[in-house]
């Protein structure tokens, strides 16, 4: 049986970096025989593995000089304006030099591994005798990384076996670095993939979103698109999950105490799928996505989508059956058309049953079978 190594900082965090990964290694395990190895030092995994599936946890955090180097940063040079991304790079640094002394001993017990971070997968592409059984799972669009990783490191993906990514707008930028480049949708799995359809006379008037509250997801602008609606009594916007701007909504939601907005924190992925089960419409408005799993997701929900045509993911998801793409940033389409849905029953309905058909879509079935080509033949 052909052994796997997969790569991440982390399956003791949420996200969707982790929930891909656990859904894939648990469908994968019954054909390989998988290890993941996780950097974070938390041996609290949030999601299930199936117990075939062997775990290493690292602590990246832990390494000596690292460690010294940024409170040494802390302690003497607070005053330097990026002191936090200098501390990242030095953090990193820690990382590639435990990662590179355990595969050393460690990597000749893997045929093959799987790096899910472009980071790791920088890291590696370095290391001889590593890189060329190593392949990149790029979960980011690929203009993310800064100078460094992006325009130093990243050309040196040509040295691993391959690189395999998420949307099609990727595709020439890895095939010109790597010939070796193959594309895969993500893979969503359950609760999601086994829902059956669910009539909007079964669902409450809700809008909901569900992303990390960061500026890049654009969530102030979603809650003004909401307060500008003319006509949505009986109608509620329901937001989960955490981040930055959390606090500002929590006050923008006390100085509005009848805006009918409620920040729900984060939940668990059942919670998460239960809450698109009641919910009519998921909105969308990121900056940039490297996928948008949320957006299929909630169409196996029975979900109505409206998002904005941003970089890397919606365009390829969104269409006139499951909802409306709108040029990004703009507002006042975005506005109008979420006004069209709530006032529009029969289009409603309309889309409700045709964005549940589309998801069959994305059934894992052919993207299992295209990552057990890929590692069978490599």
């Amino acid at each position: 049986m052909k052994k796997l190594l997969f790569i991440t900082y982390s399956l003791g965090k949420s996200g969707g970096v982790q929930t891909v990964l656990t859904n894939l290694m648990n469908e994968l395990c019954t054909k390989f025989d998988i290890t993941v190895l996780c950097l974070d030092g938390n041996e609290e995994f949030l999601y299930d593995l199936n117990p075939k599936i062997k775990s290493v946890v690292l602590n990246s955090f832990g390494n000596t000089k690292s460690f010294k180097a940024m409170v040494l940063i802390n302690k003497y040079f607070s005053w330097l304006p990026k002191k936090q991304n200098i501390k990242n790079y030095i953090y990193q640094y820690g990382v590639y030099c435990l990662l590179k002394k355990w595969l050393k001993k460690n990597h000749q017990n893997y045929d093959t591994i799987i790096s899910c971070r472009y980071t790791l997968s920088s890291m590696l592409s370095t290391m001889k005798g590593i890189n060329k059984k190593t392949w990149a799972w790029e979960h980011i669009n690929y203009k993310m990384g800064g100078f460094f990783w992006y325009t130093l490191m990243r050309p040196y993906y040509k040295n691993l076996k391959g690189i395999i990514y998420i949307n099609k707008e990727s595709e020439e930028h890895y095939k010109k670095i790597n010939p070796n480049s193959y594309l895969i949708y993500n893979l969503i799995g359950d609760p999601f993939e086994n829902m059956p359809f669910i009539r909007c006379e079964e669902k409450e008037n809700t809008i909901l979103f569900v992303g990390r509250l960061h500026p890049e997801k654009n969530i102030r602008e979603l809650v003004e698109i909401y307060s500008n609606l003319k006509e949505k009594e009986g109608w509620n916007f329901k937001i989960i999950g955490e981040g930055p701007e959390k606090s500002y909504l929590e006050n923008y939601v006390k100085d509005h105490p009848n805006s009918h907005i409620e920040i729900l924190g984060n939940k668990t992925k059942e919670e998460v799928c239960n809450y698109m089960k009641k919910s009519k419409i998921l909105v969308l408005a990121s900056e940039s996505e490297a996928f948008g799993l949320v957006l299929v997701e909630s169409m196996f929900c029975s979900n109505i989508l409206i998002s904005y045509d941003c970089e890397f993911g919606p365009a390829s998801i969104v269409n006139n059956k499951n909802g409306f793409l709108i040029k990004h940033h703009n507002k006042e389409d975005f506005t109008n058309k979420l006004q069209l849905l709530i006032t529009d029953e029969e289009l409603l309905k309309k889309l409700n049953k045709s964005s549940y058909e589309e998801s069959k879509k994305w059934k894992k079935d052919s993207i299992i079978s295209t990552w057990k080509i890929l590692l069978d033949k490599n």
